[in-house]
């Protein structure tokens, strides 16, 4: 049985493979788009890639610069300099100058024939750059000869008993029903997630934290719960933490019990949409990835994930056991705008990010 990480990398693993057939095959003027599953904003876009084949052989890559990035996005000088160091040139003009043979975004331009160095590329920008947890967050869009190949992010295996339409509200019938509908939505993402039959909640093991997923049918709602730091020296100064936590991370709920602090949240399970608990547990994982002992420290306590080498994740101590559940979590946002567009190839001087 693998573990939380060890399905993530081979689920990227999977997706670069398979973005990689993909841009091999572009003719001139196809568009391959991915896209984070959130909203864009009026303030600017999503995290997102963008690729379009020109010239016969020549696939253009661009990732949008701060000028076109919502500010939940924005990327920092260290985001810009890694971005050079994995091979894109700096954008060469801002969106509203006149066109030339660069970019208003960060852009490379590559033979197909280098089609696994770009798609390594998009996988490192997406993980490194926006913590995106998991290939099923993202949203892809295909045109052109491209189009017809049926590219997803993770396709569902053919002929599987338990694939499931994640976008589709289902009224749970019982308990039972509410928790194989959780079960075979994390087994869309995981290989297979930790049960822990005792409570019929399922653990979510990482390198740096675990945690449970408990479907709780009479409370209409199916709960994520992390334990982070514990032996805390300052209860004082973890509670000023706590806040500044919960003002950072608005879709996640930052507690402080006794000498814990803890991350919780909830999505609705009345009716239950799969996506929406997908959509949480890229939240919660993209938290998950900042925890270091700094982060403790600051609480004046240690982390709370297990020790390498220590047991099995099935000998740790339960998480959440007498604690009261959560309250009700906020529905995350779902059908993302799409985004692009398609205009002229860069041998116009024009490209993906230009206006029309």
């Amino acid at each position: 049985m693998g573990n939380f990480d060890d399905s993530v990398e081979q689920a990227w693993s999977d997706f670069q493979a398979r973005l990689a057939d993909v841009i091999a095959t572009m003719h001139d003027d196809d568009l391959l788009a991915l896209e984070l599953g959130e909203e864009s904003t009026v303030e600017g876009f999503v995290p997102c890639v963008q690729f379009l084949a020109w010239g016969g052989d020549q696939v253009r890559c661009e990732v949008p610069s701060n000028s076109y990035l919502d500010p939940r996005h924005r990327l920092t000088e260290s985001d810009e300099a890694r971005l050079v160091e994995l091979g894109w040139h700096r954008p060469t003009r801002q969106p509203d100058s006149e066109p030339d043979a660069g970019s208003p975004a960060f852009y490379v331009d590559k033979p197909a024939n280098w089609a696994d160095q770009l798609a390594a590329m998009a996988v490192t920008v997406f993980r490194e750059t926006w913590s995106v947890p998991h290939p099923s967050f993202l949203h892809t869009e295909a045109l052109g000869t491209i189009e017809g190949q049926g590219f997803d992010a993770t396709p569902p295996a053919a002929d599987d008993p338990d694939a499931l339409d994640i976008a589709e509200a289902v009224v749970p019938r019982d308990e039972e029903h509410l928790r194989d509908l959780v079960r075979r939505t994390l087994s869309h993402i995981f290989d297979d997630p930790y049960d822990l039959e005792r409570d019929g909640d399922f653990m979510l093991v990482t390198s740096k934290a675990i945690g449970t997923v408990s479907p709780w049918f009479e409370g209409e709602e199916v709960q994520l719960w992390v334990p982070l730091v514990q032996h805390l020296s300052d209860r004082n100064r973890a509670g000023e933490l706590v806040a500044d936590l919960n003002r950072e991370w608005p879709r996640l709920e930052f507690t402080l019990a006794g000498d814990r602090v803890a991350v919780r949240t909830a999505v609705p399970a009345n009716p239950y949409v799969p996506q929406d608990l997908i959509d949480t547990l890229g939240d919660l994982y993209a938290f998950v990835r900042t925890l270091d002992d700094e982060f403790a420290q600051r609480f004046g306590g240690t982390l709370n994930y297990p020790r390498p080498g220590a047991g099995s994740a099935a000998d740790e101590p339960t998480p959440g056991v007498g604690e009261d559940p959560p309250g009700p979590a906020a529905k995350p946002p779902s059908n993302p705008a799409r985004q692009m567009g398609l205009f002229a190839d860069p041998t116009a001087e024009q490209t993906l990010f230009d206006e029309p």
